[in-house]
């Protein structure tokens, strides 16, 4: 190894580690130092940004924005010719040494290409998560003279027309080039640009568009003219004149508006792919998706040891999508892992206009941050679609048109004006729409935190927040009275789409109008309770609750108590109870027999179980049969046919029990309640079991299962819970327990509703299995559960409590199954669920810790 390197007045000795310039030393840190030894000895040689970060630092993990600090230092003290940057690549040592045959550079070539080359060029960073995009654009070049392609600040739309450039840089005889129009200003200077671009000397003294023109004629060639929208209008004369003068030039052109020209093909690009599923998914699936590739792709160049894998892909799914798939927004995030850590950058995006910035001196300013790539868009904007783009900021998730024009409020615009405003935000990629049967539109993440902040910025927040809400009032009310008419699946479709604005709006109106939210959480209860969102409902029905006072109007408060009566009755009866009371004496007082009917109901099924026909549930049925009218709604009149098919069970009628429950099938088929349909069915199921025929709830249970929806997830876990009662009074209990492990998975993300009502069928499956203190606990638990909620068991699950309990009895001392019953009850769900699939047949590990 060489021990000293001169080149003009420096010396460097290795040994000594020394640096002297004009015969003085010169203070260098211990890193610079190693830096310049390292270069010294390849010298002439390129050394990748990897081998200098390994051989200064070794497993040191640190950002490269160190290499280039300690770079810049050298560079001081050298000079600025000392050091060579290959972008993208890394650095070479470009002075010659004293008696050595290392040399400034060689010739340009690929690894150091000649920037002023149009048909030469470095070669772009590999494209990553746009192979198809990729395809599409270099398909539309060829078959058209003039494509553009646009989508929002930062989508990646340099990136994805380099590489086509660099992809078709041999298929042209005149080669291609670049014209880079952000710096530029002057719209009377982009035919001078493009001359410039491609060679040419134009002798024009004043309008240098029509020597261009002549200029261009002949050529055969590719012309990239990069970040046009703000100068849109004037590249758009510019262009349409270029490809109209030459018949053999292709002009591609990236802005996020299109030019609008009538010969022009514009590929709108958007985000990179991401999973939409939310469910677990492998590190090695996850990176098939563009997203996800660039973050790791990124993560590695800025840390090299780095990688997304199976521990931190959850984080990094749901970080690229809060970054909507962003290419920019995912290189910035991907750069500060090195410093913050993944999850660290993860908690910390709402802070991402500030937090995500490039450390890149190559990076353009607009591109720094994320902010100033979103100044950059919404200084293009006039006042009045600046103002639109803001105050739709309010918007979580998609919206209506009807919605967007009724929270937009600019002086002197009226409808017809907010609709074009919202058109020009489309066509500036500042705004997209979702593809479906009504459109829905909608801001990028990213862009709505922007808007919000130019919203407080501008003073109008708090009265588009409170147009946001009145607007959401209003839907959700129509969505009440909908509920009654719809088919549950065309109304799904209809307000589903609108739960995230819910959300919003009704945490402003909680804070702000008290009324409004009482509204909205009443009627919305509905569309909750069909999603499976039962523990969602209620924890902002109860917030809602809180607000009752004097003045709130009789009909909104009983509609609060109803809602919460229904959804509470499939979580707890005892809630359930005093809520359904409530919503029936105050319908009683405005005289709206449905809603006392509704609330009935409720009252009714919350003292179903509670032993035999219950006085009070006989009393409510009886009061519903007395004002019920056959002109009434089916959705309505099924509530009736539920609770005197409930009553029949209690009584042990079970053949009134079949026939009210195929009446409630009946008019759940013909109302189109898919929900209430699965229920009868699961009820039928169940009522095969209570008459002893195990083979046939079996098969109804199985059968149910196939047609269901996913996305009826509390259906299906009661079905489920159903069948696994089947499956051991059928004797399968080796299919039971896999069905106790499906019920149990279908049950945690429902916050363990119905569990109660399985446990008696878990402890069933555990004495089957000789597994005598786990039956035991499981039978505590139970026990306290019904205790609790003042039910008793109905038969199915009475018989299952009742083996379970023999068998435990017969191999275990009463002073066993006491303690065992009273641990039991203490248990909390996640534990119950372990206790019930543990398989050995020792204590479980819950009494031996």
């Amino acid at each position: 190894m060489q021990s000293t390197f001169i080149f003009g007045a420096v010396e460097v000795d290795v040994a000594g580690r020394s640096l002297r310039v004009e015969r003085r030393h010169v203070a260098l840190g211990g890193r610079a130092f190693d830096l310049l030894v390292v270069l010294l000895q390849r010298a002439g040689s390129l050394v990748s940004k990897d081998e200098l970060l390994d051989a200064v630092w070794g497993r040191t993990i640190v950002e490269e924005a160190n290499l280039h600090v300690h770079v810049s230092a050298l560079r001081k003290v050298l000079g600025s010719a000392a050091i060579a940057t290959i972008p993208g690549r890394g650095y070479r040592f470009a002075l010659a040494l004293e008696g050595s045959t290392a040399g400034p550079a060689a010739p340009p070539g690929p690894a150091d290409p000649d920037p002023g080359n149009p048909d030469r060029g470095t070669r772009p960073r590999p494209l990553v998560g746009r192979a198809r995009d990729s395809a599409d654009l270099l398909a539309l070049i060829a078959s058209h003279p003039l494509v553009t392609v646009t989508g929002s600040g930062g989508i990646g739309k340099t990136r994805l027309a380099a590489d086509a450039l660099w992809t078709l840089r041999e298929r042209y005889a005149d080669g291609v080039a670049t014209v880079e129009l952000a710096a530029l200003s002057d719209p009377a200077l982009i035919a001078v640009a493009v001359a410039n671009a491609l060679k040419m000397t134009l002798s024009a003294d004043g309008d240098a568009l029509p020597a261009l023109l002549a200029a261009v004629k002949p050529l055969d060639a590719l012309l990239l003219l990069d970040n046009a929208e703000h100068l849109v209008d004037a590249v758009a004369t510019t262009v349409d004149a270029l490809v109209k003068a030459a018949p053999s030039l292709h002009v591609l052109v990236t802005s996020q508006v299109p030019l609008r020209l009538e010969h022009e093909r514009v590929l709108r690009l958007g985000g990179l792919d991401v999973p939409e599923s939310r469910g677990p998914i492998s590190a090695a699936e996850a990176l098939t998706f563009g997203a996800v590739a660039l973050f790791d792709e990124r993560l590695q160049a800025a840390d090299r040891r780095a990688r997304v894998d199976d521990d931190n892909v959850a984080v990094v799914l749901e970080m690229c999508r809060q970054l909507d798939g962003t290419a920019l927004a995912i290189e910035l995030a991907a750069a500060r892992c090195p410093m913050l850590g993944i999850s660290g950058v993860a908690a910390r995006l709402d802070e991402r206009l500030r937090l995500l910035r490039s450390f890149s001196r190559s990076t353009p300013s607009r591109q720094q941050t994320l902010g100033a790539a979103m100044d950059w868009s919404h200084g293009l904007l006039d006042a009045g679609q600046q103002a639109t783009f803001r105050q739709l900021g309010v918007f979580t998730g998609s919206f209506t048109l009807e919605m967007a024009v009724r929270v937009i409020a600019v002086p002197g615009l009226d409808a017809v004006d907010c609709v074009d405003l919202l058109a020009e935000l489309v066509d500036r990629s500042l705004l997209s729409v979702d593809i479906g049967g009504a459109p829905r539109y909608r801001l990028l993440e990213t862009g709505r935190l922007f808007a919000l902040a130019k919203l407080a910025e501008a003073g109008e927040g708090a009265a588009t927040r409170a147009r946001h809400a009145r607007i959401l009032r209003e839907h959700f009310e129509q969505a009440w009275h909908d509920s009654w008419l719809l088919p549950e699946a065309l109304f799904v479709e209809r307000y589903e789409p609108d739960l995230d604005n819910l959300r919003t709006a009704l945490d402003e109106a909680l804070l702000h109008d008290p009324h409004a939210a009482i509204a909205m959480a009443g009627a919305a209860t509905r569309l909750w309770r069909w999603l499976s969102l039962h523990h969602e409902a209620m924890v902002r029905c109860r917030a809602a609750a809180a607000l009752v006072d004097a003045a709130t109007p009789p009909a909104l408060e009983a509609r609060l108590w109803e809602g919460m009566a229904q959804v509470s009755g499939e979580l707890s009866h005892s809630t359930s109870r005093p809520a359904a009371l409530r919503a029936a004496e105050l319908y009683a007082r405005i005289g709206d027999a449905r809603g006392r009917y509704l609330a009935l109901a409720h009252l009714a099924f919350s003292h179903s179980g509670s032993g035999g026909s219950a006085p009070e549930a006989a009393a409510a049925l009886a009061e519903m049969q007395r004002i019920e009218e056959t002109s009434w709604p089916a959705a309505l009149r099924l509530f009736g046919r539920k609770i005197e098919a409930n009553l029949a069970l209690g009584d042990g009628d079970l053949e009134a029990a079949r026939a009210a429950t195929r009446a409630r099938l009946e008019l759940a088929s013909a109302c189109g309640l898919q929900r209430d349909v699965n229920a009868a069915l699961g009820n039928l199921a169940d009522l095969a079991l209570v008459a002893g025929d195990a083979d046939e709830a079996v098969r109804l249970g199985r059968s149910l299962l196939a047609r269901l929806r996913r996305r009826d997830a509390a259906t299906r876990a009661m079905v489920q819970g159903n069948l696994l009662h089947a499956l051991l009074a059928q004797g399968s209990d080796s299919e039971a327990r896999i069905a106790a492990a499906e019920v149990i998975d279908k049950l945690r993300p429902l916050g363990f509703m119905f569990l109660m009502y399985i446990c008696d069928a878990l402890a069933l499956l555990a004495a089957r299995e000789e597994r005598w203190p786990a039956a035991a606990l499981l039978l505590g638990y139970a026990d306290a559960a019904y205790a609790a909620q003042r039910q008793t068991r109905e038969l199915n699950e009475a018989r299952a409590c009742e083996e379970a309990r023999s068998a435990v009895a017969a191999h275990c001392s009463d002073s066993e199954v006491r303690t065992w019953l009273g641990q039991g009850a203490g248990l909390g769900a996640e534990d119950v669920c372990a206790i019930a699939l543990e398989r050995h047949a020792a204590a479980p590990r819950l009494l031996t810790r």
